[in-house]
C-alpha cells in the first residue's frame, strides 16, 4: 500500500507539491482502529481482572460491547495515547474530504447547499471523534450514562461519515451500477442499525423495561454485529476500491526567496 500523503520536488522552479489520498487516509484510520481493538482485548483478556460474564454492563445492555475492551487499567492506561494518534487519521480524513468538496464547489460543480450541508456534517463528525475521548477516562462502574455517551457519539459520526459519502461520491467518481445499489443497500442498512443501537443505549441507560425483552435484545446483538461491520470493516474494503478514483489533493508550495 503506497503512503496517503506523497510529495514531489521541482528544483528549477522552486516548487513543492504535496498529493493527499483522502481514501488511504481512511484505511489507515480504519486499520489503526482495529490495532486499537486487539490493544484492548489483549490487556483485558490478559492483565486484568473484568469478568466478561457478570458485569455492568450486561447488567444494563444485556450483553457486552466492543467498550468493555477499553475500560480497565492498564488497557485504559494505554489506549488514550493510540487513540490520539487514531483521532488524527480520522480528523485528517474528515478534513481532507471537505477540501475535496470544497474544491468542486469552488468549480460550481456542486450546489452550494450541498456544501453547506456536507461542512455541517464534517463539523458534526470531527465533534464526535473528540467527544468519543471520553470513553478512556470514565469506565462504566463510576457512569454508565457518561461512559456510553461517548460511544452514542462515534456511532453517529461514523453514521453521517457513511451517509455523505454515499451523497458525495457520486459526484467524483465513476460508480457502477452495481456499485451504486451496494452502496444503497450497505450505507442504508447501516443508518438503520446506527439509529437502532443509539434508540436501544438510550433507553438501556435509563433502564426502560422494553429494551430487556428478549427478541429486542437478540436484535441489540445482532444488529451490533452487523454496525461493526459496515462500520468499521467494509469501509476498510470500499475505500480502496475507490482510492484510485475519487481523487487526491494536491498543494504546490512555491516559497517566494529573499535576496540579502
Amino acid at each position: 500500500m503506497k503512503f496517503a500523503i506523497t510529495k514531489s520536488i521541482d528544483l528549477e522552479n522552486g516548487q513543492v507539491t504535496w498529493s493527499i489520498n483522502p481514501e488511504l487516509l481512511r484505511i489507515y484510520s480504519y486499520l489503526f482502529f482495529w490495532i486499537i481493538v486487539g490493544t484492548g482485548w489483549y490487556f483485558t483478556k490478559h492483565h486484568s481482572d473484568v469478568n466478561f460474564h457478570d458485569n455492568i454492563l450486561i447488567d444494563t445492555f444485556g450483553s457486552n460491547s466492543i467498550c468493555i475492551l477499553f475500560d480497565h487499567p492498564p488497557g485504559n492506561y494505554i489506549l488514550p495515547s493510540l487513540w490520539a494518534l487514531n483521532y488524527l487519521f480520522l480528523t485528517s480524513y474528515s478534513i481532507s474530504c471537505w477540501l475535496r468538496v470544497y474544491h468542486e464547489k469552488a468549480l460550481k460543480h456542486i450546489e452550494s447547499n450541498r456544501y453547506k450541508f456536507y461542512t455541517a456534517c464534517t463539523l458534526i463528525e470531527i465533534f464526535s471523534f473528540t467527544v468519543f475521548s471520553t470513553i478512556f477516562a470514565i469506565n462504566p462502574e463510576e457512569s454508565v450514562l457518561i461512559h456510553t455517551l461517548p460511544f452514542t457519539f462515534l456511532i453517529l459520526g461514523l453514521s453521517i461519515l457513511s451517509a455523505k459519502n454515499y451523497i458525495y461520491y457520486p459526484f467524483v467518481t465513476e460508480l457502477s451500477n452495481k456499485e451504486k445499489i451496494q452502496s444503497k443497500i450497505l450505507t442504508s442498512i447501516h443508518i438503520f442499525s446506527s439509529i437502532f443501537k443509539i434508540i436501544f443505549q438510550i433507553l438501556a441507560v435509563f433502564q426502560v423495561s422494553i429494551v430487556y425483552y428478549e427478541g429486542i435484545l437478540m436484535l441489540n446483538e445482532i444488529l451490533s454485529v452487523i454496525w461493526l461491520f459496515t462500520a468499521a470493516i467494509i469501509p476498510i474494503y470500499t475505500s480502496w476500491r475507490l482510492k484510485d478514483r475519487a481523487g487526491n489533493l494536491e498543494f504546490t508550495i512555491s516559497p517566494q526567496l529573499t535576496s540579502f
